[in-house]
């Protein structure tokens, strides 16, 4: 089953675990500051693929992390993406976080973390972080880098363009592009 929007799973009856892929949200781009230096690319999201126990009849909360914003030219930092997660009566059973924003295209700006992802309890899985934004730069690269891909998924892997970084903005006059919102699949 899988979710590219929020929603709820309710196991059917004699389901007791199921396995869930989670992929954070990427953060949205960095703007670009004067006419040509590049902003910074957002961070990919987290990524989790859990094994969890659930209770058949019970529903189960989906949130399906939203990708940051890009930044608009001259603006701050890119929106963080938000997290992607599957809750139950018991609390969190698998979580990624959305990466970072990007920053401003400076010259020696540091680079966006990407998202992190958990699974509780934490033996029930693996999780992988994404990978960082690459950092502003300036005249030196092609315009539009610096965003990251989504983390490979263990089963299948997330849709073209979710939890990807967003680029960076490239100058004056345009906004930098928006993270990829994340994804859930939960399968037995």
């Amino acid at each position: 089953m899988d979710f590219t929007e929020s929603g709820t799973f309710t196991p059917p009856a004699g389901l007791t675990q199921v396995f869930v892929q989670v992929w954070g949200a990427g953060g949205g781009g960095g703007p670009g500051v004067l006419a040509l230096p590049l902003g910074g690319g957002g961070g990919a999201g987290g990524f989790a693929w859990c094994s969890v126990p659930v209770q058949p009849g019970t529903a189960y909360t989906v949130t399906v992390g939203q990708g940051g914003a890009g930044a608009p030219p001259l603006g701050a930092d890119g929106a963080n993406g938000t997290d992607s997660t599957l809750v139950g009566p018991g609390g969190v059973l698998a979580s990624a976080a959305g990466g970072a924003g990007g920053h401003p295209g400076l010259l020696l700006g540091p680079s966006s973390p990407g998202g992190s992802g958990t699974c509780s309890p934490p033996a029930s899985g693996t999780t992988r972080d994404g990978a960082a934004g690459l950092a502003p730069i300036s005249l030196t690269g092609p315009p539009g880098q610096g965003g990251q891909p989504a983390v490979s998924g263990i089963v299948e892997p997330a849709p073209i363009g979710a939890a990807e970084g967003g680029n960076g903005g490239t100058g004056l006059v345009i906004a930098a592009p928006n993270g990829g919102n994340g994804y859930v699949v939960i399968w037995w």
